[in-house]
């Protein structure tokens, strides 16, 4: 990690964590904050699903909101939970795992593609966070309430040096409500 880039951090049991990545997660709290950027119109579709591995680890049970709608999609942002067997040490971790993301394209197939924070709480009271990233195939029909996606999402380390985790991950969905225009 470019120890320059890095002069300002704070100190959350004994690791580092570089406050340069904090734009990403205030930008993602501002998302969670306005569900609405000005008045419209449209409704827009809240989700839930289960995600077998991806973005929470193992697997995690997420709750979805559009907050933006545009000719060419659909931006919105996602929060999840999901329980994860750290290590003998930090025993099991409570994650969030907290994302901005596009569903691109018009139909039943889109591309999704997003980036977040993956935050981790552990029975023996540690706390890390990771970057989380996803891009993906979405498949809904137009008038079904369900949906599946497949999606790479890479785990990126940046507290002690920067490291990136392949992974990716498989959703089953149930649209709330549908969207109109």
């Amino acid at each position: 990690m470019n120890e320059r880039a890095c002069d300002l951090y704070d100190f959350v049991e004994g690791k580092r964590l570089c406050l340069m990545h904090l734009p990403c997660f205030i930008t993602l709290l501002i998302a969670l904050c306005s569900t609405t950027l000005h008045a419209q119109t449209e409704v827009k579709s809240k989700s839930v699903y289960l995600e077998l591995a991806g973005s929470g680890g193992l697997g995690s049970v997420n709750y979805e909101q559009d907050f933006y709608l545009f000719e060419k999609g659909t931006l919105a942002w996602r929060a999840g939970l999901s329980l994860a067997p750290i290590d003998k040490n930090n025993g099991v971790g409570l994650v969030f795992p907290l994302m901005l993301h596009a569903k691109l394209g018009s139909g039943s197939s889109q591309v999704d593609a997003g980036i977040g924070q993956g935050v981790t709480v552990t029975t023996n009271g540690a706390f890390f966070s990771l970057t989380t990233a996803e891009i993906g195939y979405r498949y809904q029909k137009t008038q079904s309430p369900w949906f599946f996606r497949a999606a790479y999402t890479p785990l990126i380390s940046y507290i002690v040096d920067f490291q990136v985790q392949h992974w990716g991950g498989l959703s089953i969905g149930y649209t709330l409500n549908a969207t109109t225009k």
